[in-house]
């Protein structure tokens, strides 16, 4: 669940199963298994963002069913399980959550994180170097658009979009420079460094420049947390020149598209290309759409008035499928998620306080880059968020101290001596 569901998220659906992504299958069938089978003294109390997850994944798919009858769409299969998706996020969550317990078994999940990504890594430089097949094979098995001459022009990965890529390895990148500042070692410090370098790189080719601002601000913010800042400025600088010297031809053709002028588009000499697109699909299309309905949205099916099909925004995304009372409960399940990670933080353990530090600066940067596209409700962050979080510490404490709190009690041969002060 940790390690493959969010690396093979992107996969199209029908491989192998028809009309179900082998993401949401793992996690239907191990996180399902997981939930069922898990002893009484086994389980954890549910916490804050352990109800709003569940909420959020109902509300979704209610808010979806609802829709389709007063709108009088009849959803394919298809359609319903774009329905119930977001409700994948909770069995992974929770059947993480019951699985990961100790210090030892997080490590090892972040371990594998970190493996996980590495592969898939290789797997964008080497589409990104053209090799023989590549492109042909991601684009079928993804289902991802073709660009140019059959291919992708941006790096993807096992995704259908370079954004999604740029999702999945942003956490996991800032994870590894906290591991770095607070002096936690999961590997050896030239394995760390090579798999630092690798993700930084397969980052940069996917070109997508809102997460390659946010890494640089986040940075900073973990060199500030860690009072290392000059540290931090001073190798991560080093780090991202060298793989911007690497990956320099795609970030001067991106910077250029994104001042080229493009017919029926209206933007100022200082607004990129794609904000301006965004934009005028906003004002034009979706925005007042949801002014018809802004109390219950439109389910997963839009309405005939919207001709673009990708709303280029969680925040749209979540009007469009329930309107403000589905922002509302994103909101909230934003400001648990950050409260979970800020209490991680705050943890005397290096590893559990570099985890938590990593998910919270992750978040503040999806707040910014959830404007521009539905990171959340796509492949690649999500899942990777989901498990991340479901290993931090907070909410294992009470698991772990409870046979400690149960030898406190003593034995009833001991008590007397308890009593006087005498015996262990």
């Amino acid at each position: 669940l940790v390690a493959v569901v969010p690396a093979v998220s992107g996969l199209a659906p029908g491989i192998p199963v028809r009309y179900v992504r082998i993401s949401e299958l793992l996690i239907g069938a191990v996180g399902t298994t997981l939930l069922v089978s898990a002893r009484r003294r086994e389980r954890t109390p549910w916490g804050v963002l352990d109800w709003l997850l569940l909420i959020y994944g109902l509300g979704w798919a209610c808010f979806g069913a609802f829709d389709a009858v007063t709108t009088g769409e009849h959803l394919s299969l298809s359609l319903w399980g774009t329905d119930i998706g977001q409700l994948q996020f909770f069995l992974l969550y929770r059947g993480v959550r019951l699985s990961v317990r100790t210090p030892k078994e997080r490590r090892g999940a972040v371990r594998a994180v970190i493996v996980a990504a590495g592969l898939v890594s290789v797997v964008a430089l080497l589409q990104e170097a053209r090799m023989p097949g590549l492109d042909r094979f991601l684009l079928r098995v993804t289902g991802a658009p073709a660009q140019g001459g059959g291919h992708l022009l941006r790096a993807t990965g096992p995704f259908d979009n370079w954004a999604a890529l740029a999702g999945y390895l942003l956490p996991i990148l800032l994870l590894l420079v906290a591991f770095a500042l607070g002096e936690v070692r999961l590997h050896s410090t030239r394995r760390a460094i090579g798999a630092l370098a690798l993700l930084t790189v397969a980052l940069l080719t996917t070109v997508e420049l809102s997460a390659i601002v946010c890494l640089l601000g986040c940075l900073v913010w973990l060199g500030v947390r860690y009072h290392r800042v000059r540290t931090v400025l001073t190798r991560a600088g080093l780090a991202v020149l060298v793989a911007g010297i690497v990956a320099s031809p795609l970030l001067i053709a991106k910077v250029k598209s994104e001042q080229a002028k493009t017919a029926g588009i209206a933007r100022g000499s200082a607004m990129p290309q794609t904000i301006a697109f965004r934009t005028q699909v906003w004002s034009q299309q979706y925005l007042p759409a949801i002014g018809q309905r802004p109390l219950d949205g439109y389910g997963v099916v839009l309405p005939s008035s919207i001709a673009w099909p990708f709303p280029e925004s969680q925040y749209i995304a979540l009007l469009i499928e329930g309107g403000v009372p589905m922002l509302l409960l994103f909101a909230g399940l934003t400001g648990a998620t950050f409260e979970r990670c800020a209490l991680a933080g705050r943890s005397e353990d290096p590893f559990d306080a570099a985890l938590g530090r990593a998910l919270l600066v992750t978040g503040g940067a999806l707040v910014a880059m959830d404007a521009i596209w539905p990171y959340v409700s796509n492949g690649g962050m999500p899942q990777m968020l989901w498990a991340l979080l479901a290993v931090t510490a907070p909410g294992w404490s009470a698991v772990e101290r409870r046979p400690a709190r149960r030898r406190a009690l003593a034995l009833p041969g001991e008590l007397p001596g308890r009593l006087a002060g005498v015996g262990p």
